[in-house]
């Protein structure tokens, strides 16, 4: 039945009505034949909610069916929904995760479209499914029109063309859909479902946090002031654990007591960490190239700020015969010996977190040549 409702707007949309009115027949299809059928599908869902709109007033070029989880938002023009947006020519139509965009044009102003694409590409890199398009959708909107917004604040999407699905199909992917949303709303729930707040700390603690390797790497090298470490070329050697050196007279091999310059001493412990990371991210780009995912090593992070996240550096490895992200903390030393090293309470929650993705690298004497 879905199957027929949908094929009828897409054979009778484009008529003589210029208004949203109840006379088009396309009215009772989208406002309530096609919800009722969608809600009939999910009886116990109390917390969906589907609705229809061809139109308010003037009548839109852009039809759409939204399904709406009631704990985020219940219109079109804010939080996270799934919707099934037609094409204007009417050839086709889409079913797409999608976000409102009113957030970000009343925060964010003329850079909405751009933050809003910030926020469907770090959705895209988490949610990690295959199975729907993660590229962008094309209604045959102007860029003034409310189908280049929709456009705009797609996540990911599958596309029906004319004739070329069945009931079965939009059931199936719809299911799958509503898994891929329900995760999402679970996580939202876990910060009482501020979506807008999820928005903040997407685009200002995530995407601003990371650089792609290539660019960390000069950065790195203009903060390193010791000449002698920007322009000596370093490479990893993969070594077994270093012994670790005793603590057997260790009041000698400490040396006179002295007043510690603890300004001097935090620059030089920056500059040596700063290193580490720098021999870290040429590793992981190299060893990537060379088992050969070059698109893998172009997707190399680096921990940009001081944020504390538990990590440094975002890579990928051969996991379970998946290539899947790993999280490398960076641990690094002048001693040519092991020497313990501290480990902090973010660090060790990230790493129960993340698992087997979760490494640490330690790099010894990290200023020899």
């Amino acid at each position: 039945m879905l199957q027929k409702l949908f094929s009828f707007v897409l054979d009778n949309y484009i008529n003589n009505y210029k208004n949203a009115e109840r006379a088009d027949p396309n009215y009772e299809v989208l406002i309530h034949q096609i919800p009722a059928h969608i809600r009939a599908i999910f009886p116990m869902r109390r917390d969906l909610l589907v609705t229809g709109s061809c139109g308010v007033g003037q009548k839109t070029d852009f039809p759409w069916v939204a399904i709406f989880n009631k704990n985020i938002t219940t219109s079109a023009r804010k939080g996270l929904y799934l919707v099934y947006l037609f094409k204007k020519d009417m050839s086709g139509f889409y079913l797409s995760l999608n976000q409102g965009i009113t957030y970000f044009a009343d925060t964010f102003k003329r850079k909405k479209y751009i933050n809003a694409r910030k926020v469907s590409n770090y959705f895209k890199e988490e949610i990690g499914d295959h199975y729907f398009d993660k590229g962008d959708i094309n209604l045959i909107a102007a860029s003034s029109t409310l189908g280049y917004g929709y456009q705009e604040t797609n996540i990911i999407s599958k596309y029906y063309a004319k004739g070329m699905f069945s009931t079965d199909d939009l059931l199936s992917d719809l299911q799958k859909m509503l898994v891929i949303y329900d995760e999402l709303v679970g996580v939202l729930g876990e910060d009482n479902y501020d979506y807008n707040g999820a928005i903040n700390k997407i685009i200002f603690d995530y995407n601003d946090s990371f650089e792609d390797a290539e660019s960390s790497i000069e950065h790195i090298k203009h903060a390193i002031t010791s000449p002698k470490d920007i322009n000596i070329v370093r490479r990893l050697i993969n070594v077994e654990p270093q012994e670790k050196r005793t603590k057997k007279f260790s009041r000698i091999r400490s040396g006179a007591v002295r007043k510690v310059d603890y300004i001097e001493k935090a620059k030089v412990d920056a500059e040596v960490g700063l290193l580490g990371e720098l021999l870290a991210l040429s590793y992981e780009r190299e060893r990537l190239i060379e088992e050969g995912y070059p698109d893998l090593a172009d997707k190399v992070k680096h921990v940009a700020d001081n944020s504390a996240r538990g990590y440094d550096i975002i890579s990928y490895q051969l996991i379970d015969l998946k290539m899947k992200k790993i999280y490398i903390e960076v641990k690094t030393t002048t001693n040519k010996l092991d020497v313990d090293f501290p480990v902090s309470k973010n660090e060790v929650l990230t790493s129960n977190e993340k698992k087997d993705q979760y490494c640490v690298f330690r790099i010894y004497d990290c200023r020899n040549k």
